[in-house]
């Protein structure tokens, strides 16, 4: 197996249900001197509605077989019996890196690599369209700015 696929299976292997995201939001609570015990709310909340969104109603809605069954692609790794769009691990990585961005901005740009980097792994190794980690960025994306502003908006209403 070439250096590069062995890296694309990492990568993508880093990203399966979103651990690498909680564990580095737990290294960042806590680096921090004065802890925000509510920062994991809208860690959970992006973490849980990528998945619940993804995994329970648009794959299944949508029903898109993955790259092996349609086209016969090769791929690394273990062949995937669920649909393809969109891709899980794009939808989270992006959601996470939105959430975490917002609460560390220096390392904003780490973040957005990371999901970019677990994203792409996603078609390098065969288990996604480009299609599927686009939309599943997007879908992310705005997952991740939704449960940034709800949660905020819900824990002022609550502490006030």
């Amino acid at each position: 197996m070439a250096l590069s696929d062995t890296v694309a299976l990492a990568i993508s292997g880093v990203g399966t249900a979103g651990i690498i995201w909680f564990v580095l939001a737990t290294v960042l609570f806590l680096k921090e001197e004065k802890k925000d015990h509510w920062f994991f709310i809208p860690v959970l909340a992006a973490g849980g509605t990528s998945w619940l969104m993804v995994e329970k109603i648009i794959k299944p809605l949508i029903a898109r077989p993955r790259p092996t069954f349609e086209m016969g692609a090769i791929i690394l790794g273990n062949n995937l019996p669920d649909y393809s769009f969109p891709s899980g691990h794009a939808t989270i990585a992006w959601a996470l890196a939105t959430v975490l961005a917002h609460k560390e901005p220096k390392w904003k740009t780490f973040f957005f690599i990371l999901a970019f980097l677990i994203s792409f792994s996603r078609m390098y190794i065969g288990k996604h369209y480009p299609l599927d980690v686009i939309g599943g960025g997007l879908l992310g994306w705005g997952i991740g700015r939704l449960s940034i502003d709800k949660t905020a908006k819900y824990l002022s209403r609550l502490f006030k």
